[in-house]
């Protein structure tokens, strides 16, 4: 089903491992605890949690977990199920498995596309994108940005089960905030 892209994954794989090989020592060990915070959404529920707390970011924490919940039902229940791509280390003849265990051999279960981790870290950061000032907000599409690569890095997904990520988790966000704020409107009216 995805052969079509696989030259497309194998490109960006074979870059990601020359950086690695280059500078790895520097980046594996900073992208290693990027992507383990990612692991079932936790950095990112824990964020809309604690804004929950604050009166000024309570609704912004209902809409970061709105999305997230989104994000999650999308990737994790209903995507991954459909599509049941296999992880690109699975295959042991293949250059991303050499990559896979150059990159330290992460260990990761289920599916591959499209990526969870992304999926939650883009409904995170674009969401924040959406709803706060446009001045510096833009920072916030860093975050599904570097979760993205640091999952490519590890080789526990391919460069397209991110972009499916990414496009997955901007929907979910773009749900939430429209959902959130029709409820805050219909609330207040």
């Amino acid at each position: 089903m995805f052969d079509f892209i696989l030259p497309f994954d194998l490109f960006i794989a074979r870059i990601t491992d020359g950086l690695r090989a280059s500078c790895g020592m520097i980046l594996t060990p900073l992208l290693k605890i990027i992507t383990v915070s990612g692991n079932m959404g936790t950095i990112f529920i824990l964020c809309g949690l604690l804004m929950l707390c604050f009166r000024k970011t309570r609704i912004l924490g209902v809409a970061a977990l709105v999305a997230l919940a989104f994000g999650y039902l999308f990737t994790n229940v209903i995507l991954k199920n459909v599509i049941t791509r296999k992880r690109p280390f699975i295959d042991n003849s293949t250059e991303f498995y050499t990559f896979w265990q150059a990159a330290g051999s992460l260990i990761e279960s289920g599916y591959s596309f499209p990526s969870g981790h992304t999926t939650a870290a883009t409904a995170f950061g674009v969401l924040l994108f959406i709803r706060k000032n446009k001045r510096y907000s833009w920072l916030f599409l860093l975050i599904p940005v570097i979760m993205g690569y640091s999952r490519i890095y590890f080789v526990v997904h391919y460069a397209s089960d991110v972009s499916g990520g990414l496009i997955v988790g901007s929907i979910a966000a773009i749900l939430s905030h429209f959902s959130v704020k029709a409820i805050k409107d219909k609330v207040k009216n």
